[in-house]
């Protein structure tokens, strides 16, 4: 690997720790414990919340799924030249920071209403407030048009088949979340959200 290879590779990885680790499961585990947070696993009505060990196990088993699909999906998608390969990973590179700042940016305007929703549950605070400032003022779900951008940013730096097929079903996963986090804020919020989604877009800027 050549310097600049290595440097790539220093960002994203320290990036993803921080984002991934540091940030989301730091914060998703405190409010897990304190009952504000969505479990991994289905809620069971009428019986004791699932063991926190039980979410913990949900994750190192999501991360020991990944070993396989990057060990076996690190496979190009195409081929190029050495100096077309430097180009689209300068791209990828600058686009992975633009996506990682934005979804940055949206966290932290989100501040102690952040929370993670999963596919089958959604949470809102009992004192939840309708975050309408900075890039909530453009789309409704900034941090996972900050992961899109960021994935795909991934993808050209990166182009093999298990980056683009993570980028391929968080494409799906983060357009049924949002739909299910609409539904609870339309639920919760009514006439405020509807105004604020007649002049908002929902995932992409200017666009969707």
């Amino acid at each position: 690997m050549s310097t600049f290879d290595w440097i790539v590779a220093a960002i994203i990885i320290v990036s993803l720790v921080y984002v991934s680790f540091v940030l989301t499961l730091r914060d998703w585990f405190s409010a897990l414990r304190k009952g504000q947070a969505v479990t991994l696993l289905p809620e069971r009505p009428g019986r004791r919340p699932w063991p926190f060990w039980t979410q913990v196990a949900m994750i190192l088993l999501g991360l020991a799924l990944c070993v396989p699909l990057f060990y076996y999906g690190w496979i190009p998608l195409f081929t190029l030249p050495a100096s077309g390969a430097r180009i689209l990973a300068i791209l990828g590179l600058l686009m992975y920071a633009a996506g990682t700042a934005f979804m940055l940016w949206a966290r932290r305007t989100l501040g102690k209403f952040w929370g993670i929703s999963t596919s089958q549950n959604v949470k809102l605070l009992n004192e939840h407030e309708l975050i309408q400032g900075g890039p909530f003022a453009y789309i409704r779900h900034p941090m996972y048009f900050g992961a899109w951008a960021s994935f795909l940013g991934l993808t050209l730096v990166y182009p093999v088949w298990a980056i683009f097929l993570l980028f391929f079903f968080s494409l799906i996963s983060f357009s049924g979340r949002a739909r299910r986090e609409e539904a609870a804020l339309a639920q919760r919020f009514e006439v405020q959200w509807t105004e604020y989604k007649q002049r908002t877009k929902m995932l992409i800027p200017f666009i969707f």
